[in-house]
């Protein structure tokens, strides 16, 4: 428990969640603010399977058995109790189930081969059920810790306010993903899932929880950059923010998009035990002994020697025992401890640290970096924080850490204090898109262009000649946005007579992955091009602009009717906003849209 603000609160009551699923480690924070009352962040802790531990966070586990029922989640899914009865029972294990939410693009770029889901369970079911879970146990622990805590559950949780921190790289269909987990999990009925469900990027989260614990903010001053890179546990993200005020509200705003990179701590796991595999493999054992001395150590090197790990000259020991073996000479192994060389050690961690450097290296191309804050669960390897240190130090950059970061537990904290600065007015920081975003426009067919001819023609309901397939973008890759800018596109619809109903328009939002602007979006043939996908459709129900249809008489005298109105949205946050605007009666009016990501490449 720590307050995070200064001063009472005096607005009406309000519980904010703050909640991180992270490939191995998840966690979540809260805050209940009342009138009067200190604005106080709470960690949960006291997760089954570890309450003396005071664990802020918890495994992201959960077993199911034969039945494809959840029966065992977290902590509690490692005790050998559970583990052997699993192994009876024959359960599957759900594990690094995250990483198969990753988009397709960074899932193939950085060659990801994600365990497999346990069978006939979808990922949908695994992440409503672990969700369940957390929510569950936080409801336990408001209502041990908060004063009248079950009272104050129920009469404020059906308007609280969950922000979910997620990677840099995800977008529309993975927000929806999460959404439509949260509510199959009971944490908000789906007519409140848009109102009270936000999202945080997990490059942003970070930057909140650092204005809080670290003393990062008096170290920035007007005009200054710093960057931050979040070296989690699969993905590793790097921002470059620069800061435009300081004082008395804190404005930053992103130089450039984020980088992120499949490099994170759990793949030096990853080429820790392929290396235990292959060379207990050819050590002449069974495959049962060979299975189980690379489980216990792999589990002894994310114990201890994957976080003490900075000496490469010397030599390094892994517990693989208890089992006794006859070991070959080629092996060095004492007393159940296998000798690994320095070099060795460094290649595990190598495979991940070039990429990282690689990625922070072309953010911070062209921009005098003050300071580097190095955060994640991975900045707690002291090797990545040497490697750091000697590369960027020597070149003008400082680095910073926080000590005891943990990578969910900030992210959920981050997420929380998000919140509740985003409702009291205070200022997030500007964001730069990651990729454009455009819709598909017509042009009139021009037999004179080369361009537009052997394309594919349309011919509009007024009789004019037009060549689809231009692009129109409306926020372009790299481009600083305010969270507050609205991006206006413009709709006319014309009715031969006045409808009896008006039914639904549907606008179609594509992305376009790189840095120029394009004219066409789409070939000869009416195939899209490369770097060019359908991100999402926008619908917007026209029942309620009915009052705004205008009559108007066409060239031929007959009587039609136009409606005019705008799909208005918002790029600058974490969460793509559209929703429509009209005149009506000389008062401007705005409906709701709804969002619907899709995979349709066409």
């Amino acid at each position: 428990m720590k307050v995070f603000a200064e001063g009472a609160w005096s607005r009406p009551p309000k519980i904010i969640l703050g909640i991180d699923i992270g490939t191995t480690q998840s966690a979540v924070a809260f805050a209940y603010l009342y009138p009067e009352g200190p604005q106080t962040l709470y960690n949960v802790t006291a997760w089954p399977g570890q309450e003396a531990k005071g664990e802020k966070k918890v495994p992201t586990l959960v077993y199911y058995d034969t039945d494809k029922k959840a029966v065992s989640f977290g902590a509690e899914a490692l005790k050998p109790e559970i583990a052997e009865k699993a192994e009876d029972d024959k359960w599957q294990l759900a594990r690094h189930f995250k990483l198969h939410l990753h988009p397709d693009a960074m899932k193939h770029k950085h060659n990801l081969r994600a365990q497999p889901l346990p069978a006939g369970i979808s990922l949908l079911t695994i992440y409503t059920d672990f969700m369940a879970y957390l929510l569950k146990h936080t409801k336990d622990f408001f209502e041990f810790r908060i004063i009248d805590g079950q009272k104050v559950w129920e009469d404020h949780f059906r308007d609280m306010t969950m922000v979910l921190a997620h990677p840099n790289g995800w977008g529309v269909k993975e927000q929806n993903f999460l959404r439509q987990a949260a509510i199959a999990a009971n944490y908000v009925p789906s007519s409140k899932a848009t109102s009270h469900i936000q999202f945080l990027s997990e490059a942003q989260a970070p930057l909140h929880f650092c204005m809080f614990h670290g003393d990062l903010r008096n170290r920035l001053k007007p005009n200054t950059t710093f960057a931050i890179c979040d070296a989690g546990e699969s993905i590793v993200d790097t921002t470059i923010y620069g800061v435009t005020l300081a004082r008395p509200v804190l404005e930053l705003e992103e130089k450039q998009a984020p980088a992120s990179v499949l490099a994170g701590s759990i793949f030096v796991d990853c080429e820790a035990e392929r290396y235990l595999n292959r060379t207990l493999s050819g050590a002449e054992l069974s495959s049962e002994d060979v299975e189980e001395c690379t489980k216990a150590g792999v589990k002894d090197f994310k114990s201890v020697l994957k976080w003490s790990f900075i000496d490469e000259t010397a030599d390094h020991l892994i517990q693989i025992g208890p089992i006794r073996c006859k070991y070959p000479s080629s092996i060095r192994v004492r007393r159940d401890h296998m000798v690994i060389s320095g070099p060795v050690v460094k290649g595990f961690f190598d495979a991940c640290v070039n990429e990282i450097i690689a990625s922070v290296d072309k953010q911070l191309e062209g921009f005098n970096v003050q300071n580097i804050l190095l955060i994640g669960e991975f900045a707690n390897s002291p090797y990545l924080r040497q490697v750091f240190q000697k590369r960027y130090e020597p070149r003008g950059s400082r680095i910073l850490f926080v000590d005891n970061y943990s990578s969910p537990t900030a992210a959920a904290e981050g997420g929380v204090v998000y919140v509740r600065n985003v409702m009291t007015m205070q200022r997030s920081a500007k964001r730069a898109p990651r990729f454009s975003w455009g819709i598909e426009t017509s042009i009139a067919f021009n037999y004179d262009d080369l361009d537009h001819r052997d394309r594919k023609t349309q011919v509009s309901t007024s009789g004019r000649t037009l060549v689809p397939g231009r692009w129109h973008g409306v926020a372009q890759k790299g481009v600083v946005i305010d969270e507050g800018d609205i991006v206006r596109t413009p709709v006319s619809l014309d009715f031969p007579s006045l409808p009896s109903e008006l039914g639904e328009f549907k606008l179609d939002l594509y992305h376009y992955s790189r840095d120029d602007e394009p004219v066409w979006m789409r070939n000869k043939q009416g195939g899209l091009l490369p770097k060019f996908s359908k991100a999402v459709h926008i619908y917007t129900n026209l029942s309620d602009l009915r009052g705004a249809l205008n009559p108007r008489i066409d060239r031929d005298g007959t009587l039609q009717y136009q409606l005019n109105f705008d799909i208005c949205m918002r790029f600058g946050g974490v969460e793509l906003v559209a929703y429509s605007e009209w005149e009506e009666e000389r008062t401007t009016r705005t409906g709701r849209c709804t969002l619907v990501p899709t995979i349709d490449q066409a």
